[in-house]
């Protein structure tokens, strides 16, 4: 990322995950009071365009184009005055002007945010289980492999994997359990 002033775009790479959603909305929002206003967003890297500073909201959810509703989700959305940004995989970015220093929410209750996190983990679980597969047979052809050090790189990376994927369904998992305990309260 260039530190110029003068510039009229940037990219910034960012490692945000699923369960940070939150963090990434207030980030966001960050960026467009600092004059940069959201153009793209890809897995992790974000494009901005120079603009005045504003105060702009911004929402992510997750709904895959696949869902029956879908449309009517989208329609819902936007005769609520959210503007969809960007959609990738499922993430869906929404931004609005707030009005009278209002913060509008697309969530009424966190039982129902919790929804959202249960249809992240619907997708990520089977994923995470798909991908497992050619990495063990990754992994079983290069037991064989000559080179002991190109070896103990693919266990390395096999691991790392495997233990991510277990981390990330555990912290989405934990994201559900508080705001449905947040519910019951």
């Amino acid at each position: 990322m260039k530190n110029d002033t003068n510039q009229k775009t940037k990219t910034v790479f960012k490692a945000i995950f699923a369960w940070e959603d939150e963090k990434e909305e207030k980030w966001l929002e960050e960026m467009a009071a600092n004059g940069w206003r959201l153009e793209k967003v890809y897995p992790y890297v974000y494009k901005f365009r120079r603009s005045e500073p504003e105060t702009i909201v911004y929402r992510l959810d997750y709904m895959s184009s696949m869902e029956k509703n879908y449309q009517e989700y989208l329609n819902l959305f936007k005769d609520a005055g959210w503007e969809l940004l960007a959609s990738y995989a499922g993430w869906h970015y929404f931004r609005i002007k707030p009005q009278n220093d209002q913060v509008p929410e697309i969530y009424n209750s966190d039982r129902a945010k919790a929804q959202k996190y249960r249809r992240v983990l619907f997708i990520a679980i089977p994923l995470f289980m798909i991908t497992l597969n050619p990495a063990i047979q990754l992994i079983d052809r290069t037991v064989h492999a000559e080179h002991l050090l190109l070896r103990i790189l693919f266990d390395v990376f096999f691991w790392i994997v495997i233990l991510f994927g277990i981390y990330a369904v555990i912290r989405i998992w934990l994201k559900i359990r508080k705001l449905e305990s947040k519910h019951l309260e």
